[in-house]
């Protein structure tokens, strides 16, 4: 049986249903174009820009997926450059010679640098990120009122604190906030600086400037008070050799002498160091171990009557320039003075280095340290913590102008353990060496 051929009307009916599944195809590919256009941003096209028979051809799917790839391939350059930029500033951010931390609105670390860990950090090698800087940095309970991050919190403003003491240095500390892209404040940036280089030598400075200034009254008020001393010692030793005395009043006579001895030995140290050497003292060559060795013999019979053990330790030390009985002095001063400050029964340990163009000779006791409030002035004319007639104040500061004078200097710290150590910086003779 043959089949009956489609109708007129059929077929008709076909073509306009196809024609209409056509237009709708055409409409959805140029708006799923447009659409990717735009989300590349590239204007929508126009109808006459692309006809119907162009877009028939297009594979929508293909289209997305390479342009998703293009997308994705950029993604990836730009994730490889920001993490070579982040890679290269977090380097600048530990290279740095400061510290740097940034702190959020609730004081907590959001990120520091290895110069703040080392500077701060009791354990460097701890996470501190999301811990209080209060806690880590100052080891207190909450932020004090002296804080600059709070300062900078509260006004929006840059602060500086210039002197700011913590683990025995000094450093100067800049507070300015970290805002979000409308302006307000998300955190604090904190720089640290050491200036406990910069603060030694400024007080280093100081205190030659005073030294020079008491130096000059020193020396006037020691020549007017010379002739009279020179006067009263001489007839006192007159007295002494007078028969007629009774033994009462030799003893009174004895007791002027000695005190007139002391007051020309007071008066012998206000010209030491007042005198200005010359150049021929100031560019001798000091074998500094005999030096050393000529202190220690001149101090042994006060070391054993203290029972006081005296170690040099590397016996050998090389030549520096400076006069040597000036630096014989500035050893019998400062060995002298750590034999009192520790009475009896105690240890003082003698040792050398050489850094750089200097000598460094070390001289540490066991005794009790100085305290804080007054290790700033030990270095001061006339300064003393002795008893009187145990010292007149002027060992230390005339140790301090010789070196100064020989262009190297001196130094004073208590040690941990107890005790303290005093740091002569003697600077080298051309081509000295260990």
């Amino acid at each position: 049986m043959k089949s009956r051929p489609p109708k007129e009307s059929d077929l008709r009916g076909q073509i306009e249903q196809l024609t209409e599944l056509n237009r709708r195809y055409i409409q959805y590919i140029r708006q799923k174009v447009n659409q990717l256009l735009e989300v590349m941003g590239t204007q929508p096209l126009r109808p006459e820009e692309l006809d119907d028979e162009t877009l028939l051809e297009f594979d929508p799917i293909g289209i997305v997926a390479g342009a998703f790839q293009q997308i994705l391939e950029h993604l990836r350059e730009t994730v490889q450059e920001l993490e070579m930029a982040r890679d290269e500033l977090q380097a600048i951010f530990n290279a740095t010679g400061v510290g740097i931390s940034i702190i959020d609105t609730n004081f907590r670390i959001i990120r520091c640098n290895e110069k703040q860990r080392q500077m701060l950090v009791s354990e460097p090698s701890e996470d501190i990120r999301g811990r209080f800087c209060y806690e880590v940095y100052c080891y207190k309970d909450s932020p004090g009122l002296d804080c600059p991050a709070v300062e900078t919190m509260a006004t929006g403003k840059a602060v500086t604190l210039r002197e700011v003491k913590k683990k025995g240095r000094f450093f100067q500390v800049v507070t300015t906030p970290l805002r979000d892209s409308e302006g307000g404040i998300k955190g604090v940036i904190e720089v640290l600086i050491d200036v406990t280089e910069k603060k030694k030598a400024e007080e280093l400075m100081l205190r030659t400037e005073k030294l020079v200034s008491l130096g000059q009254m020193a020396a006037g008020i020691a020549h007017e008070l010379n002739t009279p001393l020179g006067n009263i010692l001489g007839y006192a030793r007159l007295l002494e050799k007078d028969p007629s005395l009774s033994e009462k009043q030799a003893e009174r006579v004895r007791i002027i002498a000695e005190q007139a001895n002391r007051c020309s030995r007071i008066i012998k140290g206000l010209l030491d160091f007042a005198r200005k050497p010359d150049d021929e003292r100031l560019n001798a060559e000091c074998n500094l171990t005999e030096a050393i060795n000529s202190a220690l013999s001149l101090l042994k019979k006060e070391a054993d009557k203290r029972q006081i053990e005296i170690i040099l330790e590397d016996g050998t030390f090389p030549s520096v320039r400076g006069h040597a009985r000036e630096i014989e002095q500035v050893f019998v001063n400062i060995i002298l003075n750590a034999l009192q400050a520790i009475g009896r029964k105690g240890r003082v340990t003698i040792k050398g280095s050489v850094r750089e163009n200097s000598v460094v000779v070390e001289i540490s006791d066991t005794g009790p340290g100085i305290p804080e409030e007054i290790k700033d002035r030990v270095f001061d004319p006339f300064f003393t913590t002795k008893l009187p007639g145990e010292g007149t104040g002027l060992g230390l500061s005339i140790s301090a102008g010789t070196m100064s004078r020989l262009g190297g200097g001196i130094e004073v710290e208590n040690l941990k353990a107890g005790g303290t150590v005093f740091r002569l910086f003697f600077p080298l003779t051309g081509g000295s060496e260990r």
